[in-house]
């Protein structure tokens, strides 16, 4: 039932009035950014409490902000059902919080799996909770669920709930905060997204 109120609010959202001139590529979420072009600053999140965004780089790309707004609306609905808190508290989780996105990717000396292996060397992520206001994620392909940016706001709100980390070994046992209920509703928000071509 969830999916197909999902699919009706991306339906009524992103497709394009048939008499205008407007035409845009509905399957993608993301949006290329040229700073030489266009300013470089950070872009408020519509109907967000002080969410933004930019990408990492002049040259780079983003995703758009209808695509990001409409993946945060689906992540507080989920995340406060899947853990019982409103969904007022939950975007006052995410309040103010700057996701940063580009197609280049990054390497760290040392990360965990979501099992709680630590890894060590020059290890590539895809998404980085880099301080409890700041994640930095990977564009991997046109559309938002192919991302680490449902992983890394789950980190964001286990951070804030914290105070001192977000969980960095997930599942493992050093850190607290992270359990196989967050991980399952990773898979469940990302289906959904696919699903709503997000």
């Amino acid at each position: 039932m969830r999916v197909i109120k999902y699919l009706m609010i991306v339906s009524i959202i992103l497709l394009p009035n048939m008499n205008a001139c407007y035409h845009q590529n509905v399957t993608s979420a993301i949006v290329e950014v040229d700073c030489t072009k266009i300013s470089h600053v950070p872009k408020a999140i519509p109907g967000t409490p002080n969410i933004s965004i930019s990408s990492s780089h002049c040259k780079d790309y983003q995703f758009n902000l209808r695509s990001i707004k409409l993946a945060l609306d689906i992540f507080v609905q989920e995340y406060s059902s899947s853990f019982d808190i409103t969904e007022d508290e939950a975007w006052l989780l995410l309040s103010g919080l700057h996701i940063e996105v580009s197609a280049i990717p990054r390497t760290v000396k040392a990360a965990y799996t979501v099992d709680g292996k630590l890894l060590e060397g020059d290890v590539p992520v895809s998404g980085l909770a880099l301080n409890k206001n700041l994640i930095w994620v990977e564009i991997k392909t046109s559309q938002i669920w192919s991302s680490a940016l449902v992983h890394e706001l789950i980190h964001t709100i286990i951070w804030r709930k914290n105070i001192v980390h977000a969980d960095p070994d997930h599942e493992g046992k050093e850190f607290s905060g992270w359990t196989k209920k967050h991980t399952e509703l990773i898979k469940r928000i990302n289906k959904i997204l696919l699903d709503a071509e997000i």
